[in-house]
């Protein structure tokens, strides 16, 4: 849903940026809009669910090889999905992708576990 949302309001932008840019008027442009917006929700929630499925299915497999199921799963989770989506563009791209997912994943252990990091840190006033 999230992934069609998305898509959907990019293709918005550009839908209307191409079709001025265009010229286009009255229903022509309103049907070029809505080529756009169906295709770009489309590509955009095909994207989405495809590195759902990855980071899902490496955490699932983490947590059974591991035993248990951490913060560390989380991290290598998300540096595996981004290095195996873009592990077709190079080793360059490869390791960005990497460096992206662990980001991301890195975000979300911070978040999740901000209040276990408030406790460890000492009182300030």
């Amino acid at each position: 849903m999230t992934g069609a949302s998305v898509g959907g309001l990019t293709g918005i932008y550009m839908g209307l940026r191409e079709s001025q840019l265009s010229g286009l008027t009255g229903s022509v442009r309103r049907t070029q809009l809505i080529n756009v917006v169906t295709k770009r929700g489309a590509i955009t929630a095909n994207t989405l669910g495809v590195l759902a499925v990855m980071y899902s299915g490496f955490g699932v497999l983490l947590s059974y090889l591991r035993g248990t199921d951490d913060e560390v799963n989380t991290l290598v989770a998300g540096t595996a999905t981004g290095l195996l989506y873009k592990s077709s563009g190079g080793l360059r791209r490869c390791g960005v992708g990497g460096a992206i997912g662990f980001s991301l994943a890195a975000a979300c252990c911070l978040f999740m576990s901000r209040d276990r990091l408030q406790s460890a840190l000492p009182y300030k006033q």
